[in-house]
């Protein structure tokens, strides 16, 4: 039976039933009702017998022109018939990361860092130092850093701030910095050893830039023992280990600092309890060698240090004897218990009382020597004070052993 249904002025329809579906074009411009009209021209149709899915890790492929401005939006263009791909050296592994500041777009490979010019192409003097000039192009030549580093496997570790570009080569366990002077290996400082030891077996490794305490967050995810490590650009080393292991992404906005936990989001600094992250409670502690005059036996007789109270201090040792543990500042207790710090002139200081085991012969021994005999003295300070705490410095006071 036909039927009769009023429609409104669309340029397609789509009639359905049970079994067929119908597809009704409008020829008119807009729909108008006694309207231009416009013929459906030629189609012409082509079948690709070799038409299949390919996998260019070492290309890239750019579309059409967006501009906001003029309203122009070729995003889902991609003319074959123009230049529209660049591909740079398979040899140095696959494209893993890209970021673009200014008119640079960084190419992150597993074995290499190299740019291209956006809009802009180069030429080179007689000492190959390229010059940039003005081209239609609108990716220019591949240039490389003069480092063999790259990115790995590890597109996560990368993170920047300020001009600087940090991220993590796994394969050779370095932790490296892009900035105008070229690729740094920050790893160098003080912790090469440890991170090539401790890298290479981790899972993820995150990074990001703490904008509250203008340091470098690198979070390594290890079948065990992962570790979080900051990086402080002013004194160009690594400062702290960090007890929190936040799960995936990390970053700052609006000036202050958020990881991530557990499907939480949580916010640093943001109240006046300290050693806690993620509501548990964590010890601050740092490691001190007394390593002067390495060559001279020594005899150590005190440790003192500046700061403020409840701090205590452990595993006292020297390559031959150990003292005992000194407890922190009680003024309730200070003459009842020996080996703990008393106050003098606002200075923290305790005696080292030896507490080594007896040795074959040995006449004297443990805390009937006065202090502790070694090249070299070891100690570990910490607190475990939620309040806020500091410590300027420790010094321990020795003897050269005359024989």
């Amino acid at each position: 039976m036909a039927y009769l249904k009023e429609i409104e002025f669309f340029n397609c329809f789509i009639i359905k039933d049970d079994d067929e579906r119908f597809h009704i074009e409008e020829s008119r411009i807009k729909g108008d009702f006694n309207g231009k009209s416009v013929d459906y021209g030629v189609r012409a149709h082509i079948t690709d017998e070799s038409y299949q899915e390919q996998t260019r890790e070492n290309t890239l492929t750019y579309s059409g022109i967006y501009n906001s401005r003029t309203g122009i939006n070729n995003t889902n263009q991609f003319p074959i018939d123009k230049p529209i791909t660049l591909s740079v050296d398979i040899q140095q592994g696959s494209i893993q990361k890209l970021f673009a500041e200014d008119q640079i777009l960084n190419i992150f490979q597993e074995e290499k860092v190299r740019y291209v010019q956006i809009d802009k192409d180069a030429i080179y003097t007689a000492e190959g130092i390229p010059i940039s000039t003005t081209s239609n192009v609108f990716l220019g030549d591949v240039v490389s850093y003069g480092t063999n580093y790259g990115i790995g496997k590890n597109p996560e570790s990368f993170t920047h701030y300020a001009g600087r570009k940090y991220f993590v080569d796994k394969p050779k366990g370095a932790v490296l910095r892009l900035s105008r002077d070229g690729i740094t290996e920050i790893s160098n400082y003080g912790m090469r050893s440890y991170f090539r030891d401790n890298l290479s077996d981790a899972t993820e490794i995150h990074t990001a830039w703490d904008i509250h305490d203008k340091s470098l967050v690198l979070t390594a995810k290890r079948p065990s023992n992962s570790f979080t490590v900051a990086f402080d650009e002013g004194v160009k080393g690594w400062t702290s280990f960090y007890s929190f292991i936040p799960q995936g992404f990390s970053g700052s906005l609006d000036g202050k600092f958020y990881t991530f936990y557990n499907t939480n989001i949580y916010e640093h600094y943001s109240n006046d309890i300290h050693n806690n992250f993620y509501g548990m409670s964590s010890t601050s502690s740092v490691d001190f060698i007394f390593n002067e005059q390495p060559s001279a036996s020594k005899n150590f007789n005190t440790v003192n240090y500046e700061g403020t109270n409840s701090w205590n201090i452990t595993n006292i040792e020297t390559d031959t004897d150990s003292a005992e543990n000194i407890a922190s500042f009680d003024i309730a207790n200070q003459d009842f218990i020996m080996s703990a710090f008393k106050k003098i002139h606002n200075k923290y200081y305790s005696n080292l009382f030896n507490d080594t085991s007896e040795s074959v012969n040995e006449v004297m021994f443990g805390d009937e020597v006065s202090g502790i005999k070694g090249f070299f003295a070891k100690m570990k300070i910490q607190t475990s004070s939620t309040d806020y705490k500091e410590l300027f410095s420790v010094s321990t006071n020795y003897n050269i052993n005359s024989y």
